[in-house]
């Protein structure tokens, strides 16, 4: 394929071979724009799949996770209720239901404190106004993390 010249000169007398090298140039950018848009709309057709993998396997996951916790649910209070009646097994049934209520409660009291104490940002204290600001060190019950 030859490049254009400029107007001033002509590479063939008669001016024939003009309009085939406009007309090759013009199916040669239409041939880039339609192979262009074939690559775009393939990579649009792969996220498009990679998001749906991604959903799916979320869900799965999601799912997966809420079984176990309803089965570690049902274990915790099978193993609360067999502890209150082997500590008592001659009390009332309100000594029974409280003490259950207590080792409950007393559970879920530990989940939501590990919790804050992993979600909590390290706290940051100042020497002074003007100082840099330094982390605070941890206290031996906090661990490092």
């Amino acid at each position: 394929m030859e490049l254009a010249e400029p107007s001033g000169t002509n590479s063939d007398s008669a001016g024939g071979d003009s309009f085939t090298d406009e007309s090759s140039v013009a199916s040669s950018i239409e041939h880039l724009v339609a192979g262009s848009q074939g690559v775009i709309t393939k990579r649009i057709d792969l996220a498009l799949l990679e998001g749906r993998e991604l959903l799916s396997r979320s869900i799965e996951r999601a799912a997966l996770v809420g079984a176990g916790m309803v089965l570690a649910t049902a274990a915790w209070f099978a193993g609360a209720g067999a502890f209150v009646l082997l500590v008592a097994p001659d009390a009332s049934p309100v000594i029974r239901l409280a003490a259950f209520g207590l080792l409950n409660g007393a559970g879920a009291v530990g989940l939501v404190t590990l919790a804050m104490r992993h979600s909590r940002p390290p706290t940051r204290v100042r020497p002074n106004g003007n100082g840099p600001t330094r982390q605070r060190e941890p206290l031996p019950a906090e661990g490092k993390n």
